[in-house]
């Protein structure tokens, strides 16, 4: 030990002169040399040529020897020897120091930058996520995605009432068509479907399921904006934007897994996230995406893309007046689930002014094509099937 006022610490010394060999003593550190009283004993050792090494388990002791008087060898397990002053003067001492510094700031360095990691890497992940969810998509075969869409639907058919799917391309071929035919190289085959809801909604699923409520075509004033609905719905699809949405779900563990390769786990949890899939809302940066790449839908099949800013506008007028009659909180939430598609996708005055200037930029020196006449028709038929009740209703067995 240190004896306070001394620079004194308890040592090993090694010697044949010493019983068995060794025995336990005292060290002092004076100006010029260092003294050791062991077994009734005192050896000095010069500063002059001292070696001092480290040794033992995590180099917990300090070693001392000197040429000039061979055959002696000393230790101490108080570290604290390294701090005296007299020792500083060593150049063996001085590296000592310097490596017994660099490793510690090392070891602080790579702990720090184990923590950074752990710490940075689901920061990173969650500030990102949109773009880690994209990438993952992209490593989902086709076959999921579709099968994931087909029991969406499977699920959602229960006890719905939808016009009969023959009836249903026939009346929407040429409105849709134009849409299907601009998009490039598209991996999905789009099926379109309209059920009998009362509710203002579309929504579409991974693989290209879209469903079409009844009221939304009802309410509707025109085919292009019908088609700047749908043709958001569509982005949503090519954008992989709900597939992405269950990816974000699964956990930051699950999504660094699968960044890495390892898509196991999420597979699993993809094919069972279909009641996930149905009527949710999705992140503004996705939204924006839909609403830019389907203004470019529209544009590439020649249908004006002005529609989809005016529904939205006729949404949020129809929002307000539905508020302004009921004041009530319970009332006002009946209200919105009504206007399913703005609670889904939320309009914004930025948002239909965005639309709005690009379609202002963007005028077309020629006219738009007239789908009119067969939105009229399918007007018609949507109306006589919400009236008489007419349609396939799946079986609930």
């Amino acid at each position: 030990m240190q004896i306070s006022g001394q620079d004194q610490y308890d040592c090993i010394g090694f010697h044949n002169q010493l019983p068995k060999g060794k025995a336990s003593g005292i060290m002092t550190i004076h100006s010029g040399h260092i003294e050791f009283c062991i077994a009734e004993q005192r050896i000095n050792l010069p500063l002059q040529g001292l070696k001092v090494s480290l040794g033992g388990a995590s180099n917990r002791l300090v070693y001392f020897e000197n040429p000039n008087l061979p055959g002696w060898n000393f230790y101490t397990s108080d570290r604290r020897v390294l701090k005296n002053p007299q020792l500083h003067r060593l150049p063996s001492v001085s590296k000592l120091l310097r490596g017994a510094r660099n490793k510690h700031w090392f070891g602080w360095g790579l702990i720090t930058a184990v923590i950074t990691l752990i710490v940075a890497v689901p920061l990173l992940i969650v500030l990102r996520m949109d773009f880690f969810t994209g990438v993952i998509a992209k490593k989902i075969p086709l076959e999921w995605e579709q099968k994931i869409g087909e029991s969406a639907i499977a699920q959602y058919q229960f006890g719905k009432q939808f016009l009969d799917q023959q009836e249903s391309e026939r009346l929407l071929k040429p409105l849709v068509d134009p849409l299907i035919n601009a998009l490039k190289n598209s991996r999905y085959q789009y099926r379109f479907q309209i059920v009998k809801e009362g509710s203002l909604n579309a929504f579409a699923l991974p693989g290209g399921q879209v469903v079409i409520h009844s009221e939304l075509i009802l309410r509707a004033d025109s085919a292009e904006e019908l088609l700047g609905v749908l043709a958001h719905e569509i982005q949503h699809v090519e954008q992989q934007h709900g597939l992405r949405n269950v990816i974000g779900t699964s956990g930051i563990y699950m999504i660094a897994s699968a960044v890495f390769g390892d898509t196991s786990g999420l597979l699993a949890l993809v094919s069972g996230a279909a009641p996930l899939l149905i009527n949710q809302s999705y992140s503004r940066g996705f939204e924006t995406q839909a609403d830019l790449e389907g203004f470019a839908l529209l544009q590439k099949a020649n249908i004006n893309p002005i529609g989809l800013a005016r529904f939205f506008e006729k949404m949020i007028d129809e929002e307000k007046k539905q508020m302004d009659k009921l004041m009530d909180q319970d009332n006002q939430e009946l209200a919105k689930q009504a206007l399913k598609f703005l609670s889904t996708h939320p309009a914004s005055e930025d948002r239909i002014k965005r639309l709005q200037l690009l379609a202002e930029k963007n005028a077309p020196k020629h006219k738009y094509q007239n789908l009119q006449p067969a939105f009229a028709e399918l007007k018609t038929a949507v109306a006589s099937f919400v009236a008489n009740d007419q349609g396939d209703t799946p079986n609930e067995n």
